[in-house]
């Protein structure tokens, strides 16, 4: 089967790639590296350096005619969507689009949307957050992933079945420590390196953390299934970040207290998300805990370091 992933140069799109490339798949990454890497890009893997705002990327799509489009390429900043609220929208809505309409072309079999939960359901009603809580995102970026969504229900023909993975929080090794990063790889590059760890806010918020091969092997279980499906892909166990700072401290040896600053604009308090429908549909459950795979991103980083 041949598989587009945009975003395939990043952090899960190419575990995604990786995963789909050892279960004998054909893969072809679409990336500008704004925030991926080439490094990252199995050379089993047809790489184009495109970026998917680039009218261009139908004539790619037809040139390459895929299967599946499995859309990864995101801003995926909670922080840079609040300053940057017309970047955000640009790459993740009609970024987003373009590659709609590129699928559309083509006439691919299945498109698969990976998008947030942490950052759609806003304040939670209820926690944990199953896929039927309400949506109510309270940054540009769950906005701008929830508009797309909404926005490929609208434009993908049925002959076109969409799945969508709402992710929890990922982490594991080739997370950027850098920009967008998420607080894991933001600790362990800083405590790596001796430096002081900040947190925003109080630190009792808390968070799903979600081990990236999990979520590479729910996405490949999607492929060739029958009907579309809307999931939530976490662990349903909550972590505050003062006990995440704990763990990961530990870890590393790291003696330093973290200094505290004021809770960015846009950040839920608590959440973590119900995937028990991917369980039922998919005996799909998270493998790795969150001590396994701090250790692995861990080691992971001290090679780079």
């Amino acid at each position: 089967m041949k598989i587009l992933v945009t975003g395939g140069a990043g952090f899960i799109g190419s575990h995604i790639t990786d995963r789909l490339l050892s279960e004998g798949h054909e893969v072809v990454v679409v990336d500008n590296f704004s925030t991926g890497h080439v490094a990252n890009v199995s050379d089993k893997a047809t790489l184009v350096e495109l970026d998917i705002c680039n009218q261009g990327i139908v004539e790619i799509f037809e040139d390459l005619v895929p299967d599946v489009v499995i859309h990864c390429a995101a801003q995926a900043s909670v922080y840079s969507s609040v300053n940057n609220p017309q970047l955000d929208a640009r790459i993740n809505i009609l970024g987003g689009i373009n590659v709609c309409k590129a699928s559309n072309k083509v006439g691919c079999k299945q498109f698969i949307y990976i998008t947030t939960g942490g950052a759609l359901y806003g304040d939670p009603e209820y926690l944990p957050c199953d896929e039927d809580h309400p949506i109510r995102p309270i940054s540009g970026y769950g906005l701008s992933k929830w508009t797309l969504e909404n926005y490929l229900n609208l434009l993908l023909p049925n002959s076109i079945h969409l799945d969508v993975l709402r992710l929890a929080n990922v982490y594991g090794p080739r997370q950027d420590p850098i920009g967008e990063a998420g607080v894991i790889a933001k600790f362990i590059h800083s405590m790596l390196r001796g430096k002081l760890v900040t947190i925003f806010g109080d630190g009792d918020q808390t968070r799903d953390f979600i081990y990236v091969s999990d979520v590479a092997r729910i996405c490949s279980m999607l492929l060739e299934k029958p009907d579309p499906v809307v999931i939530n892909v976490g662990t349903g166990v909550p972590t505050s970040v003062n006990r995440l700072f704990q763990i990961v401290s530990s870890a590393i040896g790291y003696k330093e207290r973290p200094r505290y600053e004021s809770l960015r604009d846009g950040e839920v308090r608590h959440i973590y998300l119900d995937s028990s429908r991917a369980k039922k549909g998919f005996d799909w459950v998270a493998e790795t805990s969150l001590d396994q795979g701090l250790i692995q991103t861990i080691n992971s980083m001290r090679q780079l370091i």
